[in-house]
């Protein structure tokens, strides 16, 4: 089922994997997409070319140890010298790959050339000086170069690259056959060329399916990517509502007080809030929310009990045995601090009273906080978690690793408890 935003035709996909080319311009949101799956993919296309030079390192020793059993020491001279050189330029190719993370961008066309280049010349000096009686058996050998680099071609320059090589390996082993003073009708000479031939074929489809099967894995990669990343903004949209505007919205809907005084000051004290509330709102839609620098977990926590004592909560911060020594991550902290204000936020409109104490401490490893109010509680199994507690608290600190858990009984007030891993 195709992901909403991200719709690559099929024509498109299947152009992706076969040549790769820059995708065509689109102009919606799909296109951007596109590009990246398309950079994806040839990245994992630049790092798939460890396999055919590990195959080739297996390769050389496999054929050589099946040609010295089968023509003894004839033709060992240069034969030995080649698979030896093979393994070795091979080992020495895959360090680099390794080290380098892969093939470079900038360079592919430019490597892969150099490469298919030794190949030829490595077939071409053995074409020449091996035996006749060998010498198709010998080219075997050292064909193990060539199969390996169409089959990188295949995988980073698509279909069309790796059919114009396997055209072009026609005429080269015509070359290699006529350059050992062979006939062109040697039976022996004819038969193994059809097998160096089938050989590059193979390579060409196994490199496609394998190609294929990036870009299949690579489209998936994003369509759950996508998902994910619509499923988080979703949350973050619920959760800014729940916490600034919809808090606010309830505090107004409250009764004012008969008495014109309080609810003069009532009134005031909304005004401020409301204020507040929507400069916060304003900040978090143009940049995401995070810790200012330079400021300890405790001060931002005072920040926040400050924030609420504007809808008249007292809050009694107590942190005198935590050190705090910044482990806790931006995300993390951010996180604390959200989840603070929600639970003081309920305090608010649920417990009946005007106090809390917040206690910070030192836990498990981690980061405690312990919001504690004697307002009028509630029965935990009777009342479920609301929203502002499943995702406002909960799921909030879920997302960093850490947890939240709330306990009320009816005339012995709330208990919050949050934490977080350093």
């Amino acid at each position: 089922m195709p992901v909403p935003g991200f719709a690559v035709p099929r024509r498109e996909f299947v152009r992706t994997l076969l040549h790769r080319g820059s995708p065509p311009e689109r102009p919606d949101a799909g296109g951007d997409l596109a590009e990246v799956g398309d950079a994806t993919l040839a990245r994992a296309a630049r790092y798939w070319v460890v396999v055919p030079v590990a195959y080739r390192i297996a390769a050389f020793v496999k054929v050589f140890i099946g040609f010295a059993a089968a023509n003894g020491s004839t033709g060992l001279f240069p034969v030995l010298p080649a698979a030896a050189l093979g393994v070795a330029a091979n080992a020495g190719f895959l360090w680099w790959l390794l080290r380098s993370g892969g093939l470079p961008a900038r360079r592919t066309r430019r490597v892969l050339t150099v490469d298919l280049a030794a190949g030829l010349a490595l077939n071409l000096l053995i074409a020449v000086l091996a035996p006749d009686a060998v010498q198709p058996f010998a080219i075997d050998v050292t064909w193990t170069w060539l199969v390996g680099s169409v089959a990188m071609w295949a995988g980073t320059s698509g279909l069309p690259a790796a059919v114009l090589l396997l055209a072009a390996a026609v005429p080269v082993r015509v070359l290699l056959t006529v350059a050992g003073g062979l006939r062109l009708d040697d039976p022996l000479a004819l038969s193994r060329s059809i097998g160096c031939l089938v050989a590059l074929a193979v390579s060409i489809v196994v490199a496609c399916g394998i190609l294929v099967l990036l870009g299949v894995g690579t489209r998936f990669a994003l369509d759950i990517g996508l998902r994910r990343g619509q499923e988080a903004e979703r949350r973050r949209t619920q959760r800014l509502l729940h916490d600034s505007v919809l808090q606010t919205l309830e505090a107004l809907a409250i009764a004012p007080s008969d008495d014109a005084d309080h609810a003069a000051e009532r009134l005031a004290q909304l005004r401020s809030v409301a204020h507040a509330e929507a400069a916060e709102l304003r900040r978090s839609i143009i940049e995401p929310i995070e810790p200012r620098k330079g400021r300890s977990f405790v001060v931002e926590l005072a920040d926040v009990a400050a924030e609420m004592a504007r809808e008249g909560l007292r809050t009694q911060l107590v942190a005198a045995d935590f050190a705090d020594d910044d482990r806790l991550s931006a995300d993390r902290r951010t996180a604390m601090c959200e989840a603070v204000r929600e639970a003081l936020r309920n305090t608010v409109k649920h417990a009946g009273t005007s106090r809390v104490v917040l206690r910070v401490e030192e836990r498990d490893g981690g980061t405690a906080v312990v919001a504690r109010d004697q307002g009028r509680g509630f029965d935990v199994r009777e009342r479920g978690p609301g929203f502002g507690i499943q995702q406002s608290i909960e799921a909030r600190l879920a997302e960093v690793g850490g947890t939240g858990r709330v306990e009320s009984t009816p005339g012995n007030g709330t208990r919050v408890t949050l934490w977080v891993p350093h």
